[in-house]
C-alpha cells in the first residue's frame, strides 16, 4: 500500500515538473512572438512614415506639375489667339495687296488718259492756232468782235482779222467753217457754248473759219 501511494507521488511530482518545463516553453514563445510582433509594428509604423514622406512629395510634385500643366495651357491659349490674330492680319493684308494693285491699275490707266488728253491738246492746240480765223461784228458794235477775238486767243486760237460783218442784223454768234473745217467748227460752237450755231461757208475765203457776233450770244 505505501508502495503504491510512493509510485502516485513520483508520478504527480513528474506530471507537476513535466508541466513547468512546458509553461516555461510557451512562456518563451510568447515572448518570442511578442518580440517579433513589436518588431513588426515598428518595421510597419516605419514604413507607414515613409510612405507619408513620399506621399508629401508625390502631392507636391502633381501640384507643380498641376501648376505647368495650367501654364502650358495659357501658353496654348495665347498661341492660339496670336496664330489666328496673324491669320486676320495676314488676310486684311491680301486685301489691302489687292487693293493696292487696283490702285495702282486705275492710276496707271488714268496717267496714259492723262498723257493722251495731254498729246490730242498740244496737238489740238497746234491745230487750232494754224487754223486761219476772222472774226466779224454781227450787231454793229465792234467791241463785240474784240471781244469775241479776245475770248478765242484766250482759248488759244489765233485770230487773223477783225471786221464788220456786211450786216448787222445777226441775233446769235454764228461759226461759219469752209469745206474741211467742219468738226473744228462744232468743236468751237461747243466751247463757246449759248446760242451760238454753226454753218458752212458758202462763198469763197482765204479764212478756215468766221465767227459772226450777234445781238443775243
Amino acid at each position: 500500500m505505501f508502495r503504491v501511494y510512493l509510485i502516485i507521488l513520483v508520478l504527480q511530482l513528474g506530471f507537476t515538473f513535466q508541466g513547468c518545463a512546458v509553461l516555461e516553453r510557451l512562456d518563451g514563445s510568447s515572448k518570442e512572438e511578442i518580440e517579433k510582433l513589436k518588431m513588426s509594428k515598428d518595421q510597419m509604423w516605419n514604413k507607414m512614415e515613409k510612405l507619408k514622406i513620399e506621399n508629401v512629395k508625390l502631392q507636391k510634385q502633381i501640384s507643380v506639375l498641376i501648376k505647368e500643366n495650367q501654364e502650358m495651357a495659357r501658353k496654348r491659349d495665347q498661341n492660339q489667339l496670336l496664330n489666328e490674330q496673324i491669320k486676320n492680319l495676314e488676310e486684311e493684308n491680301q486685301v489691302i495687296r489687292d487693293q493696292n494693285q487696283a490702285l495702282a491699275k486705275k492710276l496707271n490707266s488714268l496717267q496714259l488718259k492723262h498723257k493722251t488728253f495731254l498729246s490730242e491738246s498740244y496737238h489740238l492746240e497746234e491745230n487750232i492756232r494754224e487754223i486761219k480765223i476772222k472774226v466779224l461784228t454781227g450787231d454793229g458794235n465792234l467791241n463785240s468782235a474784240k471781244d469775241m477775238a479776245k475770248k478765242l486767243t484766250n482759248m488759244g486760237y489765233k485770230i487773223k482779222r477783225i471786221d464788220r460783218a456786211p450786216k448787222s442784223s445777226f441775233l446769235r454768234n454764228t461759226v461759219f467753217f469752209a469745206p474741211k473745217f467742219q468738226y473744228q467748227a462744232k468743236r468751237l460752237v461747243s466751247r463757246l457754248g449759248g446760242s451760238t450755231i454753226v454753218k458752212p461757208l458758202n462763198w469763197y475765203s482765204i479764212f478756215d473759219l468766221i465767227i459772226v457776233t450777234g445781238k443775243n450770244p
